[in-house]
């Protein structure tokens, strides 16, 4: 990323957590209870509603097959999921966020935790070098702002112990979009700042070509609860009459996510876009 979109993907993130701060509802689904910000899941053992769901589908895929965890969070928010793991697994668990609200909230929890030895923040882009050694390395809805994905996972890659793994969860469109839907994608990349968006078969490609074997390709679209089109458009229309005061307050990132996440459960009702994890592993 440039500096320029460092800062405006930066001051993204420390306008949502001041909000979040601010507005009981908007908190109740930003993730900074749970400690992640994550999108809502139903459970496929116990069927519960949570942020915390993808932590427990990423336990039962075996990403703990490779201890102690040396793990690396790429876009780690407020630390939840590695404050989850870590509870599971043990090991050292390091997040990059580029958000300092993030990283500041992060760092406290990690204190007040009494694990600030072994989760630790830094505020920094997953596009800078990282030390090798990882076991595990993952980017859950982060990567997805990468503005070249295969430099991003290149990069991480490096960071990969042979045989260690690398998961990705994020949104992907599917690889033929109906053009129904395209004007949808559009609006919500720009609004949430995701200016490439791959698809699976994309972020698996660039994965082999960062010398990483994908070894498990899963759906998690079903999961999710989206509601009916109705209910979004008129969502939709509130937050455009909020968005007449509010951006002359500064607010108008707030506006942008809002509308970005409405736009993004439609096109996950429909199937435009996918909610998928990919897991692989760095070649020996």
């Amino acid at each position: 990323m440039t500096q320029a979109e460092l800062t405006d993907v930066s001051r993204y993130y420390d306008l949502l957590d001041l909000w979040t701060r601010l507005n009981r509802g908007f908190r109740a689904f930003s993730g900074l209870e749970a400690g992640a910000i994550h999108r809502w899941l139903d459970d496929p053992v116990s069927g519960e509603f949570s942020p915390a769901t993808i932590h427990n589908v990423m336990l039962a895929s075996g990403i703990d097959d490779r201890l102690p965890v040396v793990a690396l969070d790429a876009g780690c928010g407020y630390g939840g999921t590695m404050f989850a793991l870590h509870a599971v697994l043990g090991g050292r668990w390091h997040g990059l966020t580029i958000s300092r609200r993030q990283c500041a909230v992060g760092r406290r929890a990690a204190r007040r935790n009494g694990v600030a030895d072994a989760v630790t923040f830094d505020c920094s882009s997953f596009d800078a070098p990282q030390p090798d050694g990882h076991s595990l390395i993952y980017g859950i809805e982060s990567l997805v702002h990468s503005t070249d994905p295969a430099r991003t996972i290149a990069n991480l890659a490096r960071a990969l112990q042979p045989g260690g793994t690398f998961v990705i969860v994020d949104d992907m469109p599917v690889d033929a979009l109906p053009a129904r839907f395209a004007r949808d994608l559009a609006s919500f990349k720009a609004l949430w700042r995701c200016p490439v968006m791959p698809s699976a078969a994309q972020w698996s490609a660039h994965l082999a070509a960062a010398g990483c074997e994908v070894i498990e390709t899963r759906d998690l679209t079903d999961l999710m609860r989206p509601r009916c089109e109705t209910d979004v458009s008129r969502a939709i229309e509130e937050v455009h009459r909020r968005r007449r005061w509010r951006d002359r307050l500064g607010l108008r990132r707030v506006g942008e996510a809002e509308i970005g996440g409405l736009l993004l459960e439609r096109l996950g009702r429909e199937r435009a876009v996918r909610y998928v994890m990919i897991r692989a592993r760095r070649r020996d």
